[in-house]
């Protein structure tokens, strides 16, 4: 009788053991399993983003093949109307394939002037602005990839002074005839990236473009405004 019941004990002891032994060997391979689709999965949602960051737009980059106006004469009128460009940039980008990225943008109005007025004043010594316009392509910030800048002189009455800039060198400067009137520019005036901003706030422009910009000064007014050309039209304000 014991030694059968001891067999018994034996035999659920070794049962136990066996259970024990499975359940073991399950708990390992389920923790490599979960290991093992943690790495995959982990691989397949890296490639996935890099897959994505392939796919995401990418701002235009835009290297203008510039040239050099053949002015001839600029009228009293001529900043009003605003200038013409090849390129629209939308005012407000919904994503980065909407944004624009113009090599050779690097100055503002502000900067442009600072750079052509030394060279005005060796034309004339009472030189002073009258228009400043963007011959090139236009960035958010207010820079451009060319700029035209006329001065006039009391000295040299009809004639004026025209400086020509490609990316943030003078390119050309000439004598030409001029109808246009020329005053001090105001120390404090919004800077070209300003006169955007302005403009970017307006609901009616969330989905414009805009492709030129002038700073002038309005006779008229006798205040120095810009014009801007949109898709929605020439829309003229304040520069100071």
């Amino acid at each position: 009788m014991a030694s059968s019941k001891n067999k018994k004990e034996t035999a659920i002891i070794r049962q136990n053991r066996n259970k024990i032994i499975y359940l073991s060997l399950g708990s390992v391979f389920g923790v490599l399993f979960i290991f093992s689709a943690v790495y995959f999965l982990r691989d397949d949602k890296s490639d996935n983003l890099s897959f994505m960051a392939d796919k995401k737009e990418k701002p235009k980059v835009i290297d203008e093949d510039l040239v050099i106006p053949d002015t001839q004469k600029v009228t009293l009128t001529e900043g009003r109307f605003g200038g013409e460009g090849n390129v629209q940039t939308p005012l407000v980008p919904k994503n980065d394939g909407e944004k624009i990225i113009v090599t050779k943008a690097i100055l503002t109005v502000k900067g442009s002037y600072d750079l052509a007025m030394p060279a005005a004043q060796e034309w004339s010594s009472d030189a002073k602005v009258a228009m400043v316009k963007s011959l090139g392509a236009v960035t958010l910030d207010g820079k451009s990839s060319q700029w035209q800048l006329v001065f006039s002189s009391v000295l040299k009455n009809g004639k004026g002074y025209e400086v020509i800039i490609q990316a943030d060198q003078i390119v050309s400067k000439k004598e030409i005839d001029l109808s246009a009137v020329g005053v001090d520019l105001p120390i404090n005036f919004r800077d070209s990236n300003e006169a955007i901003i302005g403009l970017q706030e307006l609901p009616q422009y969330s989905d414009a473009t805009i492709s030129a910009l002038t700073l002038y000064y309005n006779t008229d007014l006798k205040a120095w405004r810009y014009t801007l050309t949109t898709s929605r039209g020439v829309t003229s304000t304040k520069a100071q």
